[in-house]
């Protein structure tokens, strides 16, 4: 073959032959590379994520939560935390990182992997790394030390470039007292309001300014665009009633998950606190603890402790209570508070024990020990979730085979009646309203639906229910509601404009002539207008009556001096227009060191936070990130 090909190479139809033979070749490869990445949801550069990889993130980001939750979390949590896409924007941002490490030359190298290993405390013996314990540990949560050790290498990659990239961040001491007297300086200003509900009843209103107001403002009388769905649901629950786990399967996934179905040790506890903060002068410190070491003495002289703490303690949230703390385990309190109230015994009482809150005395009310709950307790638990599980895997093959029939009959309905499954009839839904027959309908589904084409077929729908695949039959555009169905609120609306607009004109003349007389005092006694008088406050602290204000507000008061003791014009307090003169201002003092600290750690995270966006999203710009499919 080799020789004809060489002898005949000048003619026409060997040209032909090898075009057609690379035609085949780069085709074959094209299917190759198609086939190759068919279960890949996402690219990110070179590396495309498959689905068993966002699989094993997504499920571990769900054992966190069960954990965080107790047990199972509820769907419409999952639903509005969005956790599959949360858990592939975590493998986006990993591998942006790792991209990143490589052109810094910041990933880690084999003796920084193995002195992190050497340290983790649960693979020693004895205070010295056990190669056995070690394996083991690894074998037990079904991993390889070659898997573990690339995990490892990864994260202190990941460590390395946060380091380097959040430590262009600096502070400078300009900065710092820039802060504090922006949080701190303080100002006194007299005001009157004006609430537009006082003219609601000066409106007069004609019906031609109705109507014209009906059509400048026809947007917000509109009935929004409607979308007729028509779907097919294989559900859930149908499929879970022919699922029987075994008891080998239910014995396999215990012996995986055993860690599940082993609570930690907890202690319940009741409290008093005397509050300290952390920067306090050591005066101040040792005033507190001789007031807290006196309510110590009596609780310990047998005083009822709960009446001691509804007398004394500064917890607002748990004197009422008596101190009441709960259950908690060891993480969930201070280390200093955990490690005091662990070291009880029921019915014992700490000594002073001082946390970043100040100082607490502890009272041990009960303590349960960490347990493994027997399979025999969890069976049941156990068992749905298997069926759960294996009615999902069912359920998504089966959507999968609907909607691949469904892109080739271009009808749903066709390929539900084929596969013999029920379809729906065609429902209109907006953005607005739960899906009839569906329950409540999921924010992000809608949004699915509606970037369809009419005619076009969904990919499969995560529903609470169970999966569908829907299609589009047609659109109904947004269209005005007609002026006699919404008379009532178009005049309700135009008495709240036209008040607010009058309000805010009496406002507008108050100022001007209070500017002119220099004295909003004598202007509001001549139109029998209240004055109120505000406390020093600041922007950390704001005043009582003012808290409303916003941030233009209050940078407007700040802005006044001597010589412009009134804004340009009134600010708005919740619905309301003020008109105030400042009457006085008092700059902070010089902040402490701890201040100082507290507000360069403040403005450091601000700016860490910041730099480090800021690379990612540039790190973002500049790679090939897209999703191939939906999850």
């Amino acid at each position: 073959m080799l020789d004809f090909v060489r002898k005949h190479s000048r003619s026409w139809g060997v040209k032909v032959l090898l075009w057609l033979v690379i035609i085949v070749f780069v085709g074959w490869g094209g299917y190759l590379y198609q086939t190759r990445h068919e279960s890949d949801i996402a690219r990110v550069g070179d590396h495309y994520v498959s689905y068993s990889e966002f699989n094993r993130v997504y499920n571990n980001l769900v054992e966190s939560m069960r954990k965080q939750f107790g047990g199972s979390v509820p769907d419409e949590v999952m639903r509005s935390m969005n956790i599959k896409e949360q858990a592939l924007q975590s493998i986006v941002e990993h591998y942006l990182i790792m991209k990143g490490a490589d052109e810094l030359g910041l990933e880690a190298s084999t003796g920084e992997v193995r002195r992190k290993i050497l340290e983790i405390p649960v693979f020693q013996a004895e205070g010295k790394f056990d190669v056995a314990r070690y394996e083991g540990l690894l074998r037990q949560n079904r991993m390889t030390p070659d898997v573990f050790e690339e995990q490892m290498r990864d994260e202190i990659t990941v460590q390395k470039v946060q380091a380097f990239v959040r430590g262009r961040a600096v502070v400078t001491e300009s900065e710092i007292l820039a802060q504090y007297h922006f949080d701190r300086d303080q100002a006194k200003i007299a005001y009157v309001a004006i609430d537009p509900k006082a003219f609601e009843g000066k409106v007069a209103i004609q019906e031609s300014e109705l109507q014209t107001f009906y059509k400048n403002h026809q947007d917000r009388y509109m009935e929004p665009e409607k979308r007729q769905i028509a779907y097919a649901l294989i559900g859930k629950e149908d499929l879970e009633k022919g699922i029987h786990p075994s008891g080998d399967e239910i014995k396999r996934f215990y012996d995986d998950n055993v860690v599940r179905f082993t609570s930690e040790k907890r202690v319940r506890a009741q409290h008093v606190l005397f509050r300290v903060k952390p920067d306090a002068p050591n005066a101040e410190v040792e005033k507190v603890r001789a007031q807290a070491q006196k309510v110590l003495e009596e609780a310990k002289q047998g005083k009822d402790f709960a009446e001691l703490a509804k007398k004394y303690s500064q917890d607002e949230g748990t004197a009422k209570k008596g101190g009441e703390l709960g259950f908690f385990t060891s993480k969930q309190m201070e280390p200093a508070f955990s490690g005091a109230a662990f070291a009880l015994k029921p019915g014992e009482i700490s000594d002073l024990v001082k946390t970043p809150y100040g100082f607490h005395i502890i009272k041990s009310e009960e303590v349960a020990e960490a347990k493994t709950s027997p399979i025999e307790e969890v069976k049941g638990e156990i068992e749905r979730e298997l069926k759960a599980q294996s009615a999902q895997d069912i359920a998504y093959k089966q959507a999968s085979n609907l909607r691949d029939l469904a892109y080739a009959r271009k009808d749903v309905d066709k390929a539900a009646r084929e596969m013999k499954i029920a379809a729906s009839d065609p429902v209109w839904i907006d953005v607005a309203e739960d899906q009839p027959g569906l329950g409540p309908f999921p924010k992000q589904i809608k949004a699915k639906l509606f970037k369809l084409s009419e005619g076009e077929i969904s990919d499969i729908l995560e529903l609470p229910n169970g999966l569908a695949v829907a299609q589009l039959k047609s659109i109904k555009k947004p269209q005005p509601i007609p002026f006699e169905n919404v008379q009532d609120k178009v005049k309700a609306d135009f008495r709240i404009e036209k008040a607010g607009e009058l309000a805010k004109q009496r406002a507008t003349e108050i100022l001007a002539q209070s500017k002119e007389k220099n004295s909003l005092a004598d202007v509001a006694k001549a139109q029998k207008l209240n004055v109120k008088q505000s406390d020093f406050f600041s922007r950390q602290a704001p005043d009582k009556d003012l808290k409303m204000l916003g941030g233009f507000g209050l940078n407007s008061i700040f802005s006044l001096g001597e010589t412009n003791p009134f804004p340009e014009s009134p600010l708005e307090l919740d619905n309301s227009y003020i008109v105030c003169r400042l009457e006085a201002k008092k700059a902070a003092g010089e902040p402490s060191q701890a201040e100082k600290d507290g507000i360069s750690g403040k403005i450091l995270r601000q700016k860490q936070t910041a730099v480090w966006e800021a690379w990612l999203t540039d790190m973002r710009q500049n790679t090939r990130v897209e999703k191939l499919k939906e999850i």
